[in-house]
């Protein structure tokens, strides 16, 4: 083309594309400009057009698509279609126009520049690109631009080269094992570039200590580069710039460090600069390079760094962060306002002190240089005075990281420093002493995990004190129970003056007081209620740090808090103090709820603590109240507490006398209606009081006597009044609380599931009639969830009915119906074919032929990817039919159907394999679990059926899955490990017939690919296998994708 034509061409082209981003275009005009510019990218000299372009124009949007198309090139056509001249042509003025104008370019020109010469380095270096990797290196050792852009060209070639992650572009597998031989054997001089660049720019910083060497032996704190004490601003020119090289240069390490063999290629003298820099993040601009170098060291603490010298390693990082931390709270280099702004630096650095302490702290406990109280005392000063609560989250995350590596007899030693943990978290969760944080914090919106901000702050603040409890349980909950004592006089004397605070002049402060007072009192008696394992707990790690920490002492403290907390519920059952308080009736609500939960934790622990029997049988009376119906209804929270509080001493305190006559009105009540409470409570209320009628079984002398007596009679009795309305008020409306009640006993003991389904049984018959009735069509989402809960907790004491059910089961769902509907009845028939009790052709059990039928008639055929719940419960049920009911389809003895049942095998395995090809994933997950428990217990890959007939394809859809890559690719490891279960049946066969059949069946390949395809390695283990298989899958991607782009259409050739 000659100059006027190009110049032509270019301001067309330029046109267009400003066309194509202006506002006003409209959606129709931007296809055609699309249309066209892909015309012209498949033309087979578009590459001569970009080339001219790129040298010509200044425009950002004609530079991209110049380059992008380029890229397309590279990508598509390097390989099959360029000539070696043709490529060294691009590949020429591609780097010209890079050095040319790597100063004056936009950064992402720049970048887009730099990754198309990686990605020609990527097929040729280095037999026509030798000079790849010596450019960067060269380019690194410059200064100013030429070093920055050395750095872009560094970390994309870590990027697209190295091993670290699967790019995406299609390569053979020698090429890549190539690719990072080379990248290895040019690091050593790319990290000592990167490494003189760093320490250049630290003594520029103002400074004049450079980080030490590796000869200087294990180094002092002295010895390190003091910049938080010595930095200042240095206003140049080049400020911004230097920062940008330091900062680019430290992600570029990060990079490397994610994939290189680190204790070969990673000097110590390189990580301790690196963390230098991430030690700066008081001085002005250099926040991004702080972040960036403590991003480094984590990367290299995450994949366990360990050089030849690791222990002065640790010791090195152990000085570096001792520095930073001192720094940081001596005095406080960050006010308030700084470390808002400097989040996500406090977030890494709490995260490199959790690896930190995680990997060297028990290893450095043995040097002499290694002062762990002192460590641990900036530690705590960091913890505490971070003002950002979610930081402060983080910084517990490091404790219990601490927690997690001590051993018993390390208590004493560390005893001091967890006793302050404690103290100091009880007075970070007190409104009296961090109001000024916890006022802020969201106790209203509901994140993804159902929790409010201020839950999960206050859940990890009590997670931490309980992990110290493990380790000091009667100290701990010593220290909780004082302040504890305290808040519980304040909230007595309160309720005793009618829930208010003082009047007067100072009403307003003592109204605040109180407030605070009471709000701490909540939050303190949540920490008791989850002291309690830890306090009681069988085992004691040895300690003697403040007195003789022994079981009676401990079971002395807890039935202290026990006989105070009954007390104060006792009398807010009687005085309802949040009736009378209005001011404050939120929080002497919140303090009751919680006071109900504690107890709930402690009665589980209330024989072993030697609570007085009255004391439990107080804790009863005063949660009924709650429960009963009021004229002024009691708040939900305060309901619902009272139930679970009832649930628990239902389920684990055995009463002296008739728990049912304690619970008096509610029992009557409950055989009515608790339509007065919320549902939720409600559900809660009949399991309780079912388990107080349940707790009685077994007192009789025997275990045949389970199912008489009066406990039985009575839960019989309210399972009776429950079941009764459900003829006349309609299984929409009478099922569900049955359903949840099912739900909750699932794990009850057997005695009490005897009694549970002779209760239900008369439920269970009207419910099963009106399946079969369409007037309540409309109902059957509520009867299906019903008898699913049914046979999900009391299959096997429904006895006959079960399989009747079944039989009605497989009749219904022939009639169509709701896809939900089905689901779950396919589900109730399958927890009847696990269950056992064989159909066959005898009297009961579920009917194998029927169930075969239900699945190739009605179920699969509406297995579809817009029901994946239905298909899912589907391949369920055949699966379990295949494992549970193989004899049927291989019977021991002659019963005239064995040819009829092998078509049905051979119809259920081709069912089986056809879900492999789905998209669905859980789905692909059920089935090679079935397939590995049907190979594991019944031999299936061995089985001449399968090994004739099924074998080759089951192996050619897993390989083919297995080349998709994609989403199957988070069940590659169960697919190969099927695969190699399936091969190793026959591996000779596997190798020198299978592979060869399977690879002539794949379209795209040239002859020459297949003969190297099917030199398959002989290796027979699992682990060789497995990479074996991957590098032939890719190799096949990668084969096809060069000859599907030799075949290219004419357009792209002419």
């Amino acid at each position: 083309m000659s100059d006027m034509e190009v110049s032509e061409a270019l301001v067309s082209l330029e046109a267009l594309m400003s066309e194509f981003f202006a506002p006003t275009t409209s959606n129709l005009r931007k296809r055609e400009i699309e249309t066209m510019l892909e015309n012209f990218s498949k033309h087979r000299d578009s590459w001569r057009h970009c080339l001219l372009f790129l040298q010509k124009s200044e425009n950002q949007y004609v530079l991209m698509f110049t380059l992008t198309t380029l890229e397309n090139i590279i990508n598509r056509q390097w390989v099959s279609l360029m000539s070696d001249e043709e490529k060294t042509e691009i590949r020429l003025t591609l780097w010209n126009e890079l050095m040319a104008k790597h100063e004056v370019m936009q950064y992402f020109i720049r970048n887009k520049l730099a990754a198309l010469m990686v990605s020609i380095a990527r097929y040729d270096w280095p037999h026509l690109y030798p000079d790849f990797f010596s450019n960067i290196v060269e380019l690194l050792r410059c200064s100013g631009r030429r070093c920055l852009l050395g750095l872009v060209l560094a970390q994309a070639a870590s990027e697209e080269l190295g091993a670290a992650r699967d790019t995406g572009v299609l390569l053979p597998s020698a090429r890549r094992c190539q690719l990072e031989r080379l990248m290895l054997k040019g690091v050593p001089q790319m990290l000592a570039a990167l490494s003189a660049i760093l320490e250049k720019n630290a003594q520029n910083e103002g400074h004049s200590n450079p980080p030490p060497s590796p000869t200087s032996g294990i180094p002092q704190t002295s010895a390190l580069p003091d910049l938080l004490v010595n930095a200042h601003d240095v206003h140049t020119a080049d400020k911004a710039l230097d920062m940008e090289i330091v900062v680019k240069c430290l992600t570029t390490l990060q990079h490397l460090f994610s994939w290189l063999p680190l204790s070969s290629h990673v000097p110590p003298t390189l990580v301790t600069t690196v963390f230098y820099w991430g030690s700066v993040a008081t001085q002005t601009q250099s926040k991004e390079a702080a972040l960036a170098g403590l991003g480094g060291v984590c990367e290299l603490l995450y994949r366990r760094y360990a050089p030849p010298s690791s222990g002065a390693t640790a010791l090195r990082l152990h000085h570096c962060a001792l520095r930073l931390l001192r720094h940081l709270t001596h005095p406080p280099l960050l006010t308030p306002h700084e470390s808002v702004l400097y989040v996500d630096y406090l977030n890494k650095l709490a995260e490199f002190l959790k690896l930190f302490i995680s990997l060297h702290f028990k290893r450095l406990e043995a040097e002499p240089e290694f002062d762990a109280i002192q460590f641990l005392s900036y530690l705590f000063q960091f913890t505490f005075q971070v003002p950002v609560c979610t930081i402060f989250v983080n910084c517990l995350d490091i404790w219990i990281q601490f927690i997690d590596i001590l051993k018993p007899e390390d208590t004493v030693k560390y005893w001091e420093a967890l006793r302050g943990l404690v103290e100091g978290i009880l007075n970070k969760i007190q409104f009296q002493h961090n109001k000024a944080q916890l006022q802020h914090l969201d106790n209203e919106v509901y994140d993804d995990d159902g929790e409010t901000e201020w839950q999960t702050f206050l859940k990890h603040c009590i997670e931490c004190i309980a992990r110290v409890a493990e380790l000091a349980p009667l100290d701990v909950f010593t220290c909780v129970l004082e302040r504890w004592q305290g808040l519980a006089g304040v909230h007595a004397r309160a309720a005793g003056r009618g829930g208010g605070g003082a009047g007067g002049a100072g009403g307003a402060a003592d109204g605040e007081r109180l407030l605070c007072a009471l709000l701490d009192l909540a939050t303190l008696t949540r920490v008791a209620g989850r002291l309690a394992p830890a306090l009681l707990a069988d085992a004691e790690p040895c300690r003697a740090a403040a007195g003789a920490d022994s079981a009676a002492a401990r079971a002395a403290a807890g039935a202290a808090l026990v006989e105070r907390v009954a007390a104060a519920l006792g009398g807010a059952a009687l005085t309802r103090p949040h009736r009378a308080a209005h001011q404050h009736a939120h929080a002497h609500v919140q303090v009751h709820a919680e006071m109900f939960a504690c107890m709930g934790a402690w009665c589980v622990h209330a024989a072993a603590c030697g609570v007085p029997q009255h004391t439990v049988e107080g804790l009863l009376a005063a949660a009924v109240p709650f429960l009963l119906p009021h004229e002024l209804p009691e708040p939900p929270l305060l309901c619902h507490a009272a139930a679970h509080l009832l649930l628990s001493l239902s389920k684990n305190v055995k009463f002296t006398g008739d728990p049912v006559a304690q619970a008096g009105d509610l029992f009557q009540h409950a055989q009515r209606s608790l339509h007065y409470l919320e549902p939720k409570t409600a559900g809660v209320v009949r399991e309780a009081l079912l388990w107080l009628c349940l707790s009685r079984l077994g007192s009789g002398s025997g275990s045949g006597s389970g199912g008489a007596g009066p406990g039985a009679e009575a839960a019989r009795a309210l399972l009776a009044a429950w079941t009764a309305p459900l003829p006349h008020a309609g299984p929409a409306a009478a099922l569900p609380p049955l359903t949840a009640l099912l739900h909750a006993n699932a794990h009850a003991n057997t005695q009490a599931k005897k009694v549970i389904a002779e209760g239900m049984g008369g439920a269970a018959e009207t419910a099963l009639r009106m399946l079969c009735e369409p007037s309540c069509a409309s109902a059957e989402p509520e009867i299906t969830e019903f008898f699913l809960a049914l046979f999900t907790a009391l299959l096997p004491q429904l006895g006959a009915f079960a399989y009747t059910a079944i039989d009605v089961f497989l009749d219904v769902a022939q009639r169509g119906g709701g896809e939900s509907g089905l689901e779950r009845l396919v589900e109730c028939v399958r927890l009847g074919v696990e269950a056992g009790g064989g159909g066959g052709g005898g009297g009961g059990g579920v009917r194998e032929a029927a169930v075969l039928a239900l699945l190739q008639q009605h179920a699969l055929p509406r297995a579809t990817l817009h029901a994946p719940g239905l298909a899912r419960a589907a391949h369920r049920l055949l699966a379990s039919l295949l494992i549970h009911r193989w004899r049927y389809f291989f019977p021991t003895k002659c019963v005239g159907e064995e040819e009829e049942r092998l078509q049905q095998f051979r119809g259920a395995l081709s069912a089986l394999g056809r879900a492999l090809l789905q998209p669905d994933i859980e789905l692909l997950r059920i089935n090679i679990n079935a397939l590995e428990t049907l190979n594991t217990k019944w031999k299936l890959y061995h089985k001449p059926i399968f090994r004739s007939e099924f074998l080759g394809e089951f192996l050619s859809v897993l390989l083919a899955g297995l080349g998709e890559g994609g989403a199957r690719a988070l069940l590659r490891d169960e697919a190969l490990a099927a695969a190699h279960a399936m091969a190793c049946v026959d591996f000779p066969a596997f190798r020198l017939a299978f592979l060869p059949h399977f690879l002539r069946q794949l379209p795209g390949l040239q002859p020459e690919h297949l003969q190297q395809l099917q030199q398959f390695p002989p290796d027979t283990d699992l682990p060789t296998f497995t990479q074996n298989i991957q590098r032939l899958m890719n190799d096949v991607n990668c084969y096809r994708a060069y000859n599907s782009l030799s075949g290219a259409p004419s357009d792209m050739l002419s």
